[in-house]
């Protein structure tokens, strides 16, 4: 599942554009991407209360695995990286 912090009209678009398989669901309040530490919470930054590039693995209990929140969005975690964590659920 993916979260974004768009408007719910938007998020579809974008996710129709891109062909995406899973559910793209807006969060458009904030809150759960506040909870998950996914936005930049500095008043200072020009970014402030935008949501940062982040992958969690939550497994079926709702434990969350694998976090990792980078700071800057044209950064993105491999797929092999993802992959492995994954392996270690099994």
């Amino acid at each position: 599942m993916g979260i974004s912090s768009d408007f719910l009209p938007a998020s579809k678009a974008w996710s129709e554009k891109m062909g995406l398989t899973f559910p793209l669901v807006s969060d458009l309040p904030r809150t759960t991407l506040e909870a998950y530490g996914f936005l930049d919470t500095d008043p200072k930054s020009r970014l402030y209360r935008y949501s940062k590039r982040a992958y969690v693995i939550i497994d079926k209990s709702g434990t969350v695995r694998f976090k990792k929140v980078l700071d800057n969005p044209k950064e993105l975690v491999t797929n092999d990286e993802l992959l492995a964590q994954l392996d270690k659920l099994k």
